[in-house]
């Protein structure tokens, strides 16, 4: 400025010495004014008024990060500190109805590609995922037995796995007593074909002997046509044949050539293995799923990719003590012979869902089935080609919904909520507004269907929900100082739920789970993706080690939830379907801590990154201070907040809601 002045300065006394004093004067003037204007700093009105400058427009602009809102930093060059992204103008929400409002422009909204979509009334589909394995049916299983003593002289049958059908020769014996039933026969047919010439009355005790002789062979076990053979004396008594009852394969040999048996002494078991049992076991949160009737989709791994179907025969009205579980029967059509006994199962039901969670089932609408062998289903009356019990209407048994009776519940996309494990938030979109105005609110759920969420309350239907970018919209809602997901509408980070009280034994077994997650989320973090397979190994290996004995109620319940969860990162083909099963493991891990906490002396973290899975954000526990994001790895590594700490069991100081970020 002192430069610009003395060259005008410098001009002016020129002008002086030709120009009369009074213009002189008046010019000099002129000029220190301009000077003054291009040298000093810019007006106070100039400057661009922000949520600062509206409270002191002395105060300089600030600069924040939109994943970090507590980040302030007043340099716009600058980047974040603890991501390293670009930083945003602190400016005001402005346009909002009310606190927890926020608007944005059309440009910022396109940027962080938020969408939405209407909460709608219709049936979801939820998903129940039973595990098991094939077995016998047992209704098609048949114990061979000895009807007299015999001695084995020859064993067609002599391996288990060999196949028979009906009528197939089992074993020769030969049995004294069956010798002489052969005998009583013959003598009776002779003599009763001799009685013409006798009294009625003896003739008719000669064809009542003669009558009883065959029964005997019938309920020895012989067939129609040997009984009719030995009567005419063509067969040789002394060495009998004994046949299958039923077709199927040997399952069971209890005898050799050359034994002696007894009378009811077991000689083979034949199954018939066109009919099976799928046996599966049903935590208590899914009994509620599970119908008589209702159709069962399974796989195993004999047959990858390949998908079998039966129906649920069977539920047990008890449930364990122990397990916590009640059996699933699944009668399934092995026609084919391509399912095998012994074979685990992965099964999955997927039933349609109402507003108070009850299943609505009505594929078996104006069907007839049997009460006893669920598949066989007719379209039309008739009897069972099993048992031959008469078919009975499906609405008869109880599994046939009215769906006009129904009342349709309201559903929202799952990625619309933002769950912190005690409240669930969405983002509504206001409508009629110049600029996308959200407003946050808070709902309560109902069970999960798949991909949608139940909603008991909180929402109408037309409303239009944030599915993608909540969590930009979320973190707009911090910078601006307003109610948000972590931070409810008094402005305080929202406390952990409590704790329920567990057996030390329970919940020191949990120190392996913990471990094994822990080693997994580094692995993530270190993009080592065989790392992370062998921690998943380790870790559904530490859920069977877990002891759960004097677990009751709920709390039981919410090991078992976590202890299925948890078990999702085993079979990861690449990094990303890693990461992705990981968010599911993440999720157990929280809420597993949420209830229990864990032993020993160490302090753990929940973090979280707004941007991983398109910006629909994802939480996760860690052992250090410095974020190591399993999302992104060394592209994004320090990429996350650690939103709180967790304290270990009985730390008189836990900490929850202090946290701490890498700086």
């Amino acid at each position: 400025m002192s430069e610009t002045i003395t060259s005008w300065t410098t001009a002016l006394t020129r002008i002086r010495q030709s120009l009369g004093g009074g213009i002189a004067l008046l010019l000099i003037v002129l000029a220190l004014y301009v000077g003054y204007r291009l040298g000093s700093p810019a007006s106070r009105h100039d400057q661009p008024l922000t949520p600062e400058t509206a409270a002191d427009t002395g105060a300089p602009q600030l600069y924040t990060c939109s994943m970090h809102p507590s980040v302030r930093l007043t340099d716009p060059n600058a980047r974040c500190p603890i991501c390293f992204m670009t930083l945003i103008p602190v400016e005001d929400g402005g346009g909002a109805a009310d606190e927890r409002g926020i608007s944005i422009t059309r440009a910022a909204a396109q940027a962080s590609r938020v969408e939405t979509a209407p909460v709608a009334r219709f049936f979801p589909n939820a998903e129940a995922r039973l595990y098991g394995k094939v077995a016998f049916d047992e209704t098609s299983v048949a114990r061979l037995t000895s009807y007299f003593p015999a001695r084995i002289d020859r064993l067609f049958v002599n391996y288990l796995g060999v196949p028979v059908a009906k009528g197939d020769h089992i074993a020769q014996v030969y049995s004294p007593e069956l010798i002489a039933a052969a005998e009583e026969l013959r003598q009776a047919s002779r003599s009763s074909a001799d009685s013409a010439g006798m009294s009625e009355l003896v003739r008719a005790a000669t064809l009542d002997t003669a009558s009883a002789a065959r029964e005997k062979l019938r309920l020895y076990g012989l067939t129609g046509a040997q009984i009719d053979s030995i009567e005419r004396g063509e067969s040789d008594a002394e060495r009998m044949t004994i046949y299958a009852p039923i077709g199927g394969v040997v399952t069971e040999l209890s005898v050799r050539e050359g034994d002696y048996v007894r009378e009811g002494s077991p000689i083979a078991t034949v199954a018939d293995l066109s009919r099976l049992w799928l046996d599966l076991e049903a935590y208590e949160s899914q009994l509620p799923m599970l119908r008589w009737g209702q159709r069962v989709t399974f796989t195993v791994e004999a047959h990858p990719g390949e998908r079998f179907e039966g129906r649920i025969s069977f539920i047990e009205p008890m449930v364990s003590d122990r397990t916590r579980t009640a059996a699933v029967r699944v009668a399934v059509d092995n026609s084919d012979r391509r399912l095998k006994p012994g074979m685990f199962a992965s099964a999955v039901v997927r039933p349609r869902m109402s507003a108070d969670g009850a299943i609505v089932g009505d594929d078996l609408a104006g069907h007839w089935v049997c009460p006893m062998h669920p598949t066989i289903v007719r379209t039309e009356p008739g009897a069972c080609e099993i048992c031959g019990m008469d078919l009975v209407p499906a609405e008869t048994l109880g599994v046939v919904d009215n769906p006009s009776q129904v009342i349709e519940p309201l559903v929202v996309p799952r990625t619309a909520v933002l769950y912190t494990g005690v409240r669930s938030v969405v983002y509504v979109e206001v409508p009629d507004t110049e600029a996308p105005t959200y407003e946050g609110r808070e709902i309560v759920l109902g069970p999960r269907a798949g991909d949608w969420w139940i909603v008991r309350s909180g929402l109408r239907e037309g409303e239009r929900v944030v599915i993608n970018g909540a969590f930009r919209i979320d973190s707009a809602m911090q910078i601006s100082a307003r109610p948000s997901m972590m931070t409810p509408g008094d402005g305080a980070e929202e406390e952990p739920a409590a704790m329920v009280a567990a057996p030390a034994s329970f919940t020191e077994s949990l120190t392996p789970v913990y471990t094994s997650y822990l080693d997994a989320q580094e692995a993530l973090a270190g993009d080592d993706l065989d790392g992370f397979r062998g921690a998943a190994r380790a870790l559904a290996a530490a859920c069977d080690t877990v002891r759960a004995v004097g677990l009751l109620g709920e709390p039981l319940e919410s090991w078992r939830r976590a202890s299925r969860l948890l078990r999702a990162g085993e079979g990861a083909g690449d990094i990303d379907s890693a990461r992705e099963r990981f968010e599911t493991m993440s999720e157990a891990v929280i809420a597993l801590h949420e209830t229990f906490g864990h032993e020993g002396g160490a302090t753990w973290r929940i973090a979280m990154c707004p941007m991983a899975f398109d910006f629909e954000g994802a939480r996760w526990v860690q052992r250090d201070q410095t974020i190591s994001n399993p999302y992104f790895g060394a592209s994004m590594l320090r990429c996350g907040e650690i939103q709180r700490e967790l304290a270990p069991n009985g730390d008189a100081d836990p900490g929850a809601g202090e946290g701490g970020r890498h700086e």
